[in-house]
């Protein structure tokens, strides 16, 4: 298993029979909206200092403006990333960088689904109400953490997914 950064190992701390911790394996500059850009800035402005083109100039600056643009969505939405899930006695707890985002107790999970979009494939486990814990396909052992939610729903008699 990978190991978990540094704050989400403290957290473990809080919980109770801790039964496993899945950390989210990417971060945030993997985000495609600033590492395109960002790609396209160096090769236009290594074109641009090798040939003196105006064109990849302005491509070079252009890029760099869409570059400046996406970092404070990317960083917006990084706030927002699980970065570890952790299994415990009393349910799963999505955290990030040690702060619990949402806790959904294992008689409240209703359900594992999974969503594809365009492509990308996530799971969700539904807790009571509208709560979910979303699970992104860069998360650790990620199988071993539905097979949990899936087992814990199973024990109880109910018709999860």
């Amino acid at each position: 298993m990978p190991p978990l950064r540094r704050k989400d190992e403290e957290a473990l701390l809080r919980y109770g029979g801790v039964r496993s911790a899945h950390t989210y394996e990417a971060s945030w500059y993997h985000n495609a909206t600033f590492v395109f850009p960002l790609v396209a800035v160096i090769i236009s402005g290594i074109v641009w200092l090798a040939t003196g083109s105006g064109e990849a100039g302005g491509a070079a600056i252009f890029f760099l403006v869409v570059t400046a643009a996406m970092l404070p969505v990317v960083f917006i939405t990084w706030q927002r990333q699980t970065t570890a899930v952790v299994v415990h006695e009393a349910g799963v707890t999505a955290l990030h960088s040690g702060q619990e985002q949402l806790s959904i107790a294992w008689e409240d999970l209703r359900s594992v689904r999974r969503v594809e979009t365009m492509g990308n494939v996530r799971w969700y486990l539904d807790g009571a109400g509208e709560e979910h814990i979303v699970i992104e396909g860069e998360i650790a052992e990620r199988e071993e953490l539905l097979e949990a939610a899936r087992t814990a729903i199973e024990g109880r008699g109910d018709a999860g997914s």
